[in-house]
């Protein structure tokens, strides 16, 4: 009787030992698949749709001058395809992404209208620019004066602004040795100005016997200026002006 009875304990205390064991190896099995699942779901998650969006760094811009740049934010890496139209005019640019972005440097374009898109991983954005109708002319782009005359064979450098589809009526035309107008008005590249009239016009009247007088003989080059402020953020330019000084 005590043989069965100690049998009878023994199996309880088996069988209460292999049930931890059992309940453990459940539980286990069940964060096994809990995990998998988790990790299944965050991977779902983790994959985010492809945005895109596009920032233009100007309203509009000069032409022949490359001052325009479009901004696209993304949510990823890779590249970004960059497409601008205008009047017979279409090119396209891959550019990669880097930190989120991908910046297109416009080229100089022409006088128009252009839009940009951007595409990304099958996701658009859009934008559009204005290429400004300005001009700056001049009389002439050669002059030939002397350095021992230089008031009697003096030639004026005259001409017109058009400034953002219409004629500036203020303002001044600065002339730039070799086109170098960093500093403004403090250049030491600085010949001297015209001043604008109402109707667009300018008259620079002892231009060739400024460069004589402070150039000498020899050749020289210059470019003519104009902008509507004084801070030089947004200007057009002059072809180069070639001035001869003989002796």
């Amino acid at each position: 009787m005590r043989r069965l009875a100690i049998l009878g304990v023994a199996s309880v205390t088996t069988l209460a030992l292999a049930t931890p064991a059992l309940a453990v190896a459940a539980t286990a099995a069940a964060d096994g698949t809990s995990t998998r699942s988790s990790n299944v779901a965050s991977a779902v998650v983790a994959k985010k749709k492809p945005t895109i969006k596009l920032k233009r760094s100007a309203k509009g811009v000069q032409p022949g001058i490359g001052k325009e740049k479009i901004t696209a934010i993304v949510n990823g890496g890779g590249k970004v395809k960059f497409t601008i139209k205008g009047t017979n005019y279409k090119k396209n640019k891959n550019v990669r992404v880097k930190n989120g972005k991908a910046v297109y440097k416009v080229p100089p374009l022409g006088t128009g209208k252009y839009k940009v898109t951007g595409k990304y991983n099958g996701k658009k954005a859009k934008t559009k620019f204005e290429v400004y109708d300005s001009a700056l002319t001049v009389s002439s782009t050669t002059f030939t004066i002397s350095a021992a005359n230089p008031y009697t064979t003096n030639v004026p450098l005259t001409g017109s602004v058009k400034f953002k589809g219409k004629a500036a009526n203020k303002g001044y035309v600065d002339l730039y040795k070799d086109g170098n107008h960093k500093g403004g008005s403090e250049s030491p590249n600085l010949l001297g100005f015209g001043v604008v009239q109402p109707d667009g016009t300018f008259n620079y009247q002892y231009f060739a016997t400024d460069v004589a007088a402070k150039y000498g003989v020899g050749t020289w080059n210059f470019q003519a200026y104009y902008t509507d402020g004084p801070e030089f953020s947004d200007y057009i330019s002059s072809n180069f002006i070639t001035v001869v000084v003989t002796a």
